[in-house]
């Protein structure tokens, strides 16, 4: 893969019309990955794990998140 390409995916999704309102999906490549039950069922860097699309694991890392960052961000 060529440098120049190395920001291919970010930019599609960041500038696709396509891709208006889409979210909580994962790319490589320019293209959706795969679900994968385990790392050797896919090729490196490639594939996403069922519990990464779990909208109850994002709400609990989101409150942890907010958790363990509060007051640790301050407005200037």
């Amino acid at each position: 893969m060529g440098s120049h390409r190395g920001a291919a995916t970010a930019t599609l999704l960041a500038t696709s019309p396509r891709l208006d309102g889409v979210g909580g999906r994962y790319f490589v490549d320019c293209n959706e990955t795969e679900t994968i039950d385990r790392r050797g069922d896919a090729r490196p860097l490639h594939g996403v794990a069922h519990y990464a699309l779990d909208p109850d694991n994002a709400e609990r890392l989101w409150n942890l998140s907010e958790t363990l960052l509060a007051g640790t961000c301050r407005a200037e």
